[in-house]
């Protein structure tokens, strides 16, 4: 199921990034496919509320995760971190077997005990790459989620923190066109307003 975010997968350049997100993928829960991204209609665009929508919503938190990266310099290392984390923030919103049918407090925790199923003991507490992604998903809900409350100093927890936020408003529409050569394609000019929207 991991192939419907290739797109997003490219855009990582480290190996051992790609390998964490990859055994992750391999053991999400299975209602991850088919929730939609919001279970009780608030805080997230109306078409995320179908089958599939916490897909597209992350999705749209790795574009916008992106995006941040670039504004703000994050290159190398820490920007895979800050797209994988982007890319798995969510995989455990209902919980980390069965889907409890609502967003389970301290999710991003959960994820770090899914990670821990696919790694020896000795390799995830030595693994600078799963603290650091630990780091960024337990602290993606922000001021949010008690006891988990993200440190504004941490520039990649900040900007994971935002991209989920910001791709889940309402009132922003995130296009989920094709990356390129594991690049966001760079807009050529402004379009006018007109082109974009009705006025």
């Amino acid at each position: 199921m991991i192939d419907v975010f290739a797109d997003e997968y490219k855009l990582i350049k480290s190996n051992s990034v790609k390998n964490l997100v990859w055994n992750c993928f391999e053991v999400v829960p299975e209602y991850f496919w088919k929730i939609p991204s919001s279970s009780t209609g608030h805080y997230h665009p109306k078409d995320e509320f179908v089958e599939g929508g916490l897909v597209i919503h992350t999705k749209r938190t790795v574009r916008v995760a992106v995006h941040i990266c670039d504004a703000l310099s994050i290159i190398g290392l820490e920007r895979d971190c800050v797209i994988a984390a982007a890319l798995m923030h969510d995989v455990c919103k209902n919980g980390i077997s069965e889907d409890k049918g609502h967003t389970v407090d301290g999710h991003g925790y959960l994820w770090m005990e899914l990670a821990r199923s696919r790694m020896t003991k000795d390799k995830f507490i030595s693994n600078h790459v799963y603290r650091t992604i630990s780091r960024l998903i337990l602290y993606h809900m922000g001021k949010f989620d008690m006891p988990y409350i993200l440190d504004w100093s941490d520039m990649l927890a900040t900007c994971v923190y935002l991209a989920d936020y910001i791709s889940s408003r309402r009132d922003v529409l995130v296009d989920i066109e094709e990356v390129q050569d594991g690049e966001i394609p760079k807009e050529n000019g402004r379009k006018r307003c007109s082109d974009r929207c009705t006025v």
